[in-house]
């Protein structure tokens, strides 16, 4: 694999100059000192909860200051948790950075437990006092986040309840998905005698050469195999505590809650959007069939192989161009500007500030994401960059991340807090501005082939494989309400999934791929997939209003991720598009754009 040497790492001496950093022990004591002075009002509001009829308009001052301080200190506690996941995601194996996030858990953990009378407070109280309670200067700011947890609030315990789930989360739940992070960051995989941790491996998966993405592959799923028993009792203990919990709320509520009612309460998102989305989707899966039947053509193959679904355009003997890192920066700066110049600039700075870190370390985390330093309001990008065209768009991606905080940090920070589904509309269009430029300069058809290819690929990945991860992920929860799931049933379920949604074009399924996709494992929230589809779909029909706007196309996009922390999806796109999300015309508008794509990329293969 060829090294790119240009690529940067992060520097993030701003915020602490390294694990060693005496603020780090200042930061905790003043974390755990500021905590303490909570447990007086907590406790005050605690004692009146039975009573909050009578007594909720007096405790608003209390409670009002209690939200604040509390917000206040979890900025402190974002910002030294991101420092310290920054550290184990390019050295999993760093022992200081494993430790300090297990002390970042605790102190977070009593600092929530310190303050659940104050949730607890906030989704009890009746209309009329949380009016009261929102007519503040800096508590009206909180309007949408308190309004929207009250949705489910008869689903929320008593202040004893909720604190004893709070504090068991930190070695129950959250100690699984340490686990998976601990066992993924360490595997080691052997191809041709070489020992490769696996984002290494995995970047393999992205490179020209089709043998030695065979090899990749069964490299990844042989050395998950060693650890199937672990995987398969991380993805049991999640969704059992998930399922427990959610019975737990439902005794004496009106409904039971389902764990798709949690999902899409996360997502910002009603349940009819979900279903309207994935029944579209569904009924167009053979835009994703032909996808790959195309690119398999391209390859000069008779079907695609699990391994085949993430590699470059063949160009001539099987190796596309390798892109710098420099070089990639300053693409995604060109396509960018085409938005607008700030976009442009704005890629270029997280590249001068040294705010992307892509070099390639030897127990590195694998996949990519976008962070960022909630005290300081800057981004930070993680990825392994190998040059190819599909790490260029990935970098796109998660720039068009980093840009939706840019564009708001000026803004309250509780303002800012958006769903999933809309912050992968954000890293989706950034990947189109790319694909368009890619396009509209390519100078050869060969070079058109490759950019297609892109789409092709983007297309498979969302009406196909995402959905899969959600069947598969559905099909995990309801076998898990009636007993534990052993690999042997995953490997069947997971296979099952992917021939649900790939069909007949591809050559087998990867029926290891519940172990491999870190998203299944992550403790913090379930159903970590749809929102890329979702994402996909919704910012392709925003981005197919941009002749329709011209000039004030930015305007309309910038104020619509302005807004993403201070409406539900559904609002959001009727307020700036006038449109619903909740029926099938809207997604399968995005669709049809999706079909174009495929229609020309299949006229070049």
């Amino acid at each position: 694999m060829e090294q790119i040497t240009d690529c940067t790492t992060w520097d993030n001496s701003n915020v602490y100059c390294s694990i060693e950093d005496p603020k780090i022990e200042e930061t905790l004591t003043s974390i755990s000192k500021r905590s303490s002075l909570l447990r007086e009002p907590a406790e005050l509001i605690a004692n009146s909860l039975q009573e909050l009829d009578s007594k909720a308009e007096a405790l608003i001052p209390t409670a009002q200051k209690l939200m604040l301080d509390h917000h206040s200190i979890s900025i402190e506690i974002y910002t030294l948790r991101t420092f310290a996941s920054c550290l184990t995601s390019t050295d999993a194996k760093d022992e200081k950075a494993r430790a300090l996030l297990s002390r970042i858990s605790k102190v977070n953990t009593e600092l929530n437990q310190i303050a659940t009378p104050l949730f607890v407070f906030t989704d009890k109280i009746s209309e009329k006092h949380l009016e009261i309670f929102l007519d503040h200067k800096e508590a009206k700011d909180w309007d949408f986040q308190l309004n929207h947890g009250r949705l489910l609030s008869e689903y929320s315990l008593n202040n004893s309840e909720e604190q004893i789930i709070s504090g068991l989360s930190v070695d129950g739940l959250h100690a699984w998905g340490n686990l998976y992070n601990s066992i993924s960051g360490k595997l080691i995989c052997d191809i041709d005698g070489e020992k490769l941790g696996l984002a290494r491996a995995s970047s393999l998966l992205r490179q020209g050469d089709r043998d030695k993405r065979i090899k990749a592959h069964k490299a990844i799923k042989e050395a998950w195999s060693v650890h199937e028993e672990s995987s398969a009792s991380i993805l049991n203990a999640i969704n059992g505590w998930r399922l427990e919990n959610n019975t737990l709320r439902s005794k004496g509520a009106s409904k039971e809650l389902h764990y798709l009612d949690t999902a899409c309460h996360q997502s910002h998102i009603s349940r009819k959007t979900l279903d309207t989305l994935m029944e579209t989707t569904f009924e167009n899966r053979s835009i994703g069939h032909r996808a790959h039947k195309a690119m398999a053509k391209g390859m000069g193959i008779e079907k695609l192989g699990p391994w085949d679904i993430l590699a470059p355009a063949p160009m001539g003997k099987g190796k596309g161009k390798i892109y710098g890192f420099k070089e990639s920066i300053d693409l995604i700066s060109e396509a960018f500007s085409r938005l607008t110049p700030q976009m442009g600039e704005f890629a270029q700075m997280m590249y001068k500030n040294n705010w992307i870190d892509a070099k390639e370390t030897e127990f590195r985390s694998p996949g990519a994401y976008c962070t960022g330093f909630a005290k300081y309001r800057e981004p930070r990008v993680f990825m392994t960059f190998d040059g190819s065209i599909g790490n260029v768009i990935t970098l796109a991606h998660e720039i068009g991340h980093a840009y939706h905080n840019w564009v708001m940090r000026d803004m309250p920070f509780v303002k800012t807090f958006y769903a999933m589904t809309t912050a992968e509309t954000a890293s989706i269009f950034g990947e189109t501005l790319v694909r368009d430029y890619l396009f509209e300069n390519c100078k050869t058809e060969e070079d058109r082939f490759e950019i297609t290819w892109q789409d092709a690929e983007a297309a498979g990945a969302m009406l196909c494989n995402i959905p899969a991860r959600f069947e598969f992920e559905k099909q995990l929860v309801e076998k898990r309400k009636d007993s534990v799931i052993p690999a042997s049933e995953l490997k069947t379920m997971m296979g099952n999934a992917w021939n649900t949604w790939y069909g007949d074009s591809i050559s087998e399924t990867d029926e290891m791929y519940w172990a491999s996709k870190l998203h299944f494992s992550i403790s913090s929230i379930g159903f970590y997939n749809y929102p890329y589809l979702f994402g996909y779909l919704f910012s392709l029909g925003i981005y197919a209003e941009k002749d329709n706007h011209g000039d004030k196309f930015n305007e309309l996009y910038t104020n619509i991720l302005r807004d993403t922390g201070s409406m539900n999806a559904v609002e959001l796109i009727k307020k700036h598009l006038g449109k619903s999300i909740e029926e099938k015309a809207f997604w399968q508008g995005s669709l049809d754009l999706v079909n174009k794509s495929v229609t020309r990329f299949e006229g070049l293969a």
